[in-house]
């Protein structure tokens, strides 16, 4: 049996806002952390190109403007920045999302293919942003502090998504925004712990954060 290559309306949009987020990772590094703007990253945005050239997907939905505000609060003017909001925040973010759909079925192969390419992508991402942040920012109880600043004003937006996400996606992927924040701040933890971070206070800098305290 021949594999269904062809993305639907759905899937679609999926591409596009991942387009816009990924693109928006490239130039963040290769203005602030060259070394992040891997052959991998630029391939996988290239090939998010190839199907979603435009945001014209993105621009006939509810979505567009709080995808908007959240894309201005992850773009940063410094190398911090861009290692905490794009580097640890946003990648752990994207690899969760590659993760969750990889597997499911009920998508093209063609989006299946490219969650594995953003997968790959990531990880080598992820290699390198330990050392980065500890170079930069130190580790422990200073990068938690830079981290608070740093992360709010994106993790406000992109709690903000929620409700209009499983409008558009929660019946035809099964997937609801409760369910990838869940595993989002399951794979966060522990990274952020690796770094030094009191887990109790990453924990409750998160929660506080998405429940608006």
């Amino acid at each position: 049996m021949v594999a269904d290559t062809t993305i639907n309306k759905s899937e679609l949009l999926l591409w596009t806002i991942l387009r816009s987020f990924e693109l928006l990772a490239l130039k963040q590094y290769e203005k602030n952390v060259a070394v992040l703007a891997t052959d991998e990253k630029r391939e996988l945005v290239n090939l998010l190109n190839s199907q979603a050239p435009s945001d014209e997907a993105l621009e006939e939905t509810s979505l567009s403007q709080s995808i908007r505000n959240l894309l201005n609060s992850a773009t940063g003017p410094d190398e911090v920045h861009t290692l905490i909001v794009q580097g640890l925040l946003l990648e752990t973010l994207g690899r969760t999302i590659y993760q969750i759909f990889e597997n499911n079925t009920g998508l093209s192969s063609s989006t299946r293919e490219l969650c594995r390419k953003g997968i790959q992508a990531g990880s080598s991402i992820k290699t390198n942003i330990h050392n980065l942040i500890s170079e930069k920012m130190g580790l422990g109880e200073q990068l938690f502090q830079t981290f608070v600043t740093v992360s709010r004003p994106v993790i406000v937006h992109l709690d903000a998504l929620g409700e209009r996400m499983d409008s558009h996606f929660n019946e035809r992927f099964n997937v609801t925004f409760a369910d990838l924040m869940g595993e989002f701040v399951a794979e966060l933890v522990p990274i952020c712990v690796d770094l030094g971070v009191e887990r109790r206070k990453i924990v409750s800098h998160l929660t506080s954060v998405l429940m608006g305290i």
